[in-house]
């Protein structure tokens, strides 16, 4: 009765809201004026909506509710600063530098400064996951730490960041494996090395507590910017590593949030994959990692709709939901799509254009009813009875609009 309840619910509200759009799909740029006014709005929704008054992400808006919900905050909070910066890159407004600045002083004020945990972040995931940090939640949110440390010409946004990362790579790593353990508990001072959250099982494998957790490429950030060669290493040795795990559809099935049992597919994780994979063609020129991030750019193909949309719920025989577009996930897939352009791959211009014009068209208006939407990026998931509007599709979306804009100029 719940899940019918639910279901009932969703379709009224895509039946009554009418904000999911279904743009033409055809193979023309989007104009420049257009981008830009769409880059803008959602780097004020990053600013009005996203972020709260201490610039912390707010997570995921339960809509039926009207709260917000604190879900991995310090991974929402880093990807929130990348979309300010992309923003601020593009239309040179400081307003979104000094958004992003605060967001930064946010996060490096969650370092731990005492205990076993000491030089990590407090990053708990929240959720049903309470205070337990996941790895990725941490080492993944750190790239616009690095960015803003670049930009703004000061250290400690970098400096905080690499000695979290350090931190993980010390003490994390599966011994016998190119992985990294998910799981820590702040409030015990342990990682999990026999159990998940994610598997209710007994004992749990080192495939579910452990994973490549190169999304980001974390040890590769923390390397350039403290010149510490060991990390340098552990990041290509597992950039090998992740590389030799791919299937040959593209994918990563062995490891969450992917599930292998039912054959389930997230609809990021693939790309952060392969984002790495491509940062690591860029630094080796050794063509295997080229190669394996044409295949997760491919895969996206498959999985995305001809409109640009692309749907939380996949599955590797091919099967797909219609009621959770994430513009997060059409983003991210464009995002790798304009890193393989510049290496001379157009076959993916299409589809580049239409998460150009899927990402301007499905957003909530400005003056939208409820403050919680406007000027969001259509983020849904339907999970547990609850229709929630994620805070990550603006983020994701200024970073590809502002590749766009360079990409395609007027």
């Amino acid at each position: 009765m719940k899940a019918a309840l639910a279901l009932l619910a969703a379709l009224a509200l895509l039946a009554a809201v009418l904000l999911v759009f279904s743009p033409p799909a055809a193979a023309q740029p989007v104009a420049a004026s257009e981008i830009r006014q769409a880059l803008v709005e959602i780097a004020d929704g990053i600013d009005r909506v996203v972020l709260d008054a201490k610039g912390a992400a707010r997570g995921d808006y339960d809509w039926q509710a009207g709260e917000w919900r604190d879900y991995e905050i310090a991974w929402h909070s880093g990807q929130a600063i990348e979309g300010l910066l992309a923003a601020y890159h593009v239309t040179g407004e400081k307003r979104f530098l000094d958004r992003a600045r605060q967001a930064g002083d946010f996060w490096i004020g969650l370092e731990i400064k005492s205990g076993p945990f000491r030089g990590m972040i407090a990053a708990a995931h929240g959720d049903r996951l309470g205070r337990l940090i996941n790895f990725t939640t941490v080492s993944n949110g750190t790239a616009g730490l690095f960015h803003l440390a670049r930009v703004t010409g000061e250290p400690g946004y970098a400096d905080v960041a690499a000695r979290a990362i350090t931190w993980l790579y010390r003490n994390t790593k599966v011994p016998g494996h190119e992985l990294y353990y998910n799981i820590l508990d702040p409030d015990t001072g342990r990682i999990w090395t026999d159990k998940s959250p994610h598997h209710a099982v007994a004992k749990a494998g080192v495939e579910q507590v452990a994973r490549p957790n190169i999304e980001g490429s974390p040890f590769l950030d923390a390397c350039l910017h403290l010149d510490l060669d060991a990390l340098c290493k552990a990041h290509d040795r597992l950039a090998v590593a992740t590389m030799e795990r791919q299937d040959a559809n593209g994918l990563w099935m062995a490891f969450e949030p992917n599930n292998p049992v039912d054959g389930t597919v997230h609809p990021r994780f693939n790309t952060w994959n392969a984002e790495a994979m491509l940062r690591q063609w860029v630094r080796s020129k050794e063509r295997r990692f080229l190669d394996a991030a044409l295949k997760t750019a491919r895969a996206n193909l498959r999985m995305m709709r001809a409109d640009g949309s692309f749907d939380y719920v996949q599955n590797v025989n091919g099967t797909r939901g219609s009621s959770a577009p994430t513009g997060s996930a059409s983003a991210f897939a464009g995002i790798l799509w304009l890193g393989l352009r510049d290496e001379g791959f157009t076959e993916f211009d299409p589809q580049i254009h239409a998460v150009a014009r899927w990402l301007t068209a499905n957003r909530f208006p400005a003056d939208h009813p409820d403050p919680n939407l406007r000027g969001l990026v259509i983020e849904r998931r339907i999970k547990g009875g609850k229709i929630l509007q994620r805070d990550l599709g603006n983020p994701f979306a200024a970073r590809f609009l502002a590749l766009y804009a360079g990409a395609f100029p007027p």
